[in-house]
């Protein structure tokens, strides 16, 4: 029990940390929209969207769960994260975060999407001619591999000012969406019209994490990760939500403080370009043919009875990632609109009303709740069965091979 208690806050301190991507909802939703681009099945697009999760699973740890936990339960904490160490000094570079400031050229940026493509096709590819493994392994591999890689990919347009350039006043223009909004072009479309990005016309800048005192364009001021771009203010512990619209005041949807309809046309064109840019990643993998013949083997794998096990580990992870987020304020942010809200609402109250009495916070009561919940049983017993492919088979270690140096500093960051 306390090893499971210290895996579930170890996730939720993960959902709370200000390093996390996307809110989870848009995440989700993005990689799911990938699969219908492509044809997945329904298990082989769930898969994918748990593996684009794994990033901020296991991504930077506040000290909350330290804090929460006593004896046996911080023990327990203390070993996960220690046997997990390498799984996550990786996962910190796949967020596009401008950690400790390093990325200041477009050329550094650039690095880091070519770098990460090429280890994504060549993790593919390894992954599906492993003779070690068999089937069910290897398509799990490789859909929790594209899922992750996908992660990154998104983060770029939710951590970036990236949408706040002007980008009709260049040679690559916004793109009128069917659905009557507009993207930005991604990176690459403009990378492919321009030949050296510190030539570019504007210098990218991602931000800064961690947070340094008094600096504007942190990662608590430039992300995009909810609808009404409202988060806590990090630099000041303590402090009331804030909204960030002053500081989205740029590019050719600005946001405005007061009024949430600018804000979120605002974060929908960061969510819009990072779709486009999803489905164009999947499409620049699939031009090495080891890696779409790994796509390939995996995109239309339905679950079966002999695999009924795994069925209830996916949906048991997919559980737990909706419970936290929202308990966390991390499904779409600390007040959540229209159907967003009344989800939550929903699997907050059913977990509150399954669970003994608790004399701590409300949040730790939640997720308490969570692990002695009826309505979460599976969670229970399954939640960590998918994780333990990472620590095995090193996929997000692949994927940042020549990104991350040893010393939590990217290895081109100087």
């Amino acid at each position: 029990m306390f090893r499971r208690l210290a895996i579930l806050l170890m996730l939720f301190a993960l959902l709370v940390s200000p390093a996390t991507g996307f809110d989870s909802f848009w995440h989700s939703e993005a990689t799911r929209k990938v699969g219908d681009e492509f044809g997945f099945s329904d298990d082989a697009r769930k898969i994918m969207q748990l593996g684009n999760f794994s990033p901020d699973f296991f991504g930077p740890v506040s000290e909350l769960a330290s804090n929460t936990l006593q004896g046996n339960g911080l023990n327990a904490l203390n070993q996960y994260v220690a046997g997990n160490a390498q799984v996550r000094n990786s996962a910190v570079f796949l967020h596009f975060d401008n950690l400790f400031g390093e990325l200041d050229r477009n050329s550094k940026f650039d690095f880091l999407f070519n770098r990460l493509l090429t280890n994504t096709q060549w993790t593919l590819g390894y992954y599906n001619s492993q003779s070690g493994a068999d089937e069910r392994t290897r398509k799990v591999l490789i859909l929790i591999t594209l899922g992750a890689s996908l992660h990154a990919i998104q983060d770029f347009y939710s951590h970036s000012d990236w949408i706040h350039k002007d980008f009709n006043n260049t040679a690559v223009k916004l793109i009128r969406l069917p659905s009557g909004g507009y993207r930005a072009p991604t990176w690459f479309e403009f990378r492919d019209s321009s030949n050296d990005p510190d030539k570019w016309p504007f210098q990218v800048r991602t931000g800064i994490y961690p947070p340094v005192a008094g600096a504007l364009n942190t990662h608590t001021h430039m992300n995009h990760d909810n609808s009404r771009l409202i988060y806590k203010e990090y630099e000041t512990p303590g402090q009331p939500l804030l909204s960030q619209a002053q500081y989205h005041n740029a590019g050719p949807v600005p946001a405005h403080p007061q009024d949430p309809a600018a804000a979120l046309a605002h974060q929908q064109l960061a969510y819009n370009t990072a779709v486009a840019a999803s489905i164009e990643w999947v499409k620049r993998l699939e031009q090495n043919a080891e890696a779409k013949s790994a796509i390939e083997f995996a995109k239309g794998w339905r679950l079966k009875s002999k695999d009924a096990k795994l069925g209830k580990e996916l949906e048991a992870g997919l559980a737990t990632e909706l419970a936290l987020s929202c308990a966390a304020g991390k499904w779409d942010g600390d007040d959540p609109p229209g159907d967003r809200a009344t989800l939550c609402r929903s699997v907050l109250d059913k977990t509150m009303g399954s669970m003994p009495g608790s004399n701590g916070s409300k949040l730790e009561s939640i997720i308490i709740g969570i692990v002695s919940s009826a309505a979460f049983p599976l969670a229970l017993k399954y939640t960590g069965k998918f994780w333990e492919v990472h620590g095995q088979y090193h996929i997000l270690e692949h994927l940042t091979e020549g990104i991350a140096s040893g010393s939590g500093h990217y290895s081109q960051g100087k």
